[in-house]
């Protein structure tokens, strides 16, 4: 298995993991009232505002430690890991373009379908939560393309 595809796998499981455990903080906080839900959209401002720095310093902290792991793991087989990092080149960059392509017009129906909710007259947290499974689902689909491009080429 090559660098990117365990970088992908490694992102997967941190997206799910990160994505799943602040979905039970919050909604456990929801559950007993620590939230003030008076207010829909500064209650959901707080909830994303709050899950998107979560989110980045998680993902740094992982992908450091996968890095040194990886590292370790291919010092211990006699294999140079620079190799393998400094080698990106246009594939790379064309698999980066095409899984991005089709994560924005995941997003973008995403969006779309949270818009319609609004159509119906369904309640607001259903928009919102729409909108942050369609942000799940884009990078989940994103990372599963880039894993994909990695196995199979073009």
């Amino acid at each position: 298995m090559s660098y990117q595809e365990k970088k992908g796998i490694t992102n997967i499981i941190s997206s799910i993991l990160i994505t799943t455990i602040y979905s039970i903080v919050i909604y456990q906080k929801y559950l007993n009232g620590l939230l003030d839900d008076e207010n829909i959209f500064r209650f959901w401002a707080i909830i994303v505002l709050i899950f998107i720095p979560i989110s980045i310093v998680a993902r740094i902290i992982i992908m450091i430690i996968f890095h040194i792991v990886e590292s370790i793991v291919q010092t211990a087989k006699g294999n140079d890991i620079e190799d393998e990092l400094s080698s990106l080149d246009e594939r790379d960059r064309i698999f980066n373009m095409k899984a991005s392509s089709t994560a924005m017009y995941i997003f973008s129906l995403g969006f779309i379908i949270a818009l319609a909710t609004q159509l119906f007259d369904v309640s607001n947290h259903i928009f919102f939560i729409v909108i942050m499974v369609a942000g799940f689902l884009t990078d989940l689909v994103s990372e599963l393309m880039m894993i994909r491009y990695y196995r199979r080429g073009f």
